[in-house]
């Protein structure tokens, strides 16, 4: 799928940004955006399996992006994903 943006090609490249809520939805869309505009995306939500299709979706597109279930009721889970995050984006 291609995405026609308002904002400049490569606006984001070389970038990480987190979105959370990227498994479905507003944060879908927005993660697709982002990824479209050279954004590294991590995609942050609950269920594993509807993150890995939303980068798989945009892998597919030509853009990188990967996941992190996450409940952010749990203060000890937020502290390790992000610390999860950092790990890998410096890998990347």
């Amino acid at each position: 799928m291609s995405y026609r943006s308002v904002f400049k090609p490569d606006l984001f490249a070389g970038q990480n940004i987190i979105v959370t809520g990227g498994g479905s939805g507003i944060g879908r869309c927005t993660a697709h955006e982002l990824a479209s505009l050279g954004a590294r995306v991590v995609l942050v939500g609950r269920k594993q399996e509807k993150l890995d299709n939303v980068a798989a979706e945009i892998e597919e597109d030509g853009g990188q992006a990967i996941g992190f279930a996450c409940d952010i009721r749990d203060e000890e889970v937020v502290k390790a994903t992000v610390a999860e995050i950092y790990k890998a984006v410096e890998v990347v």
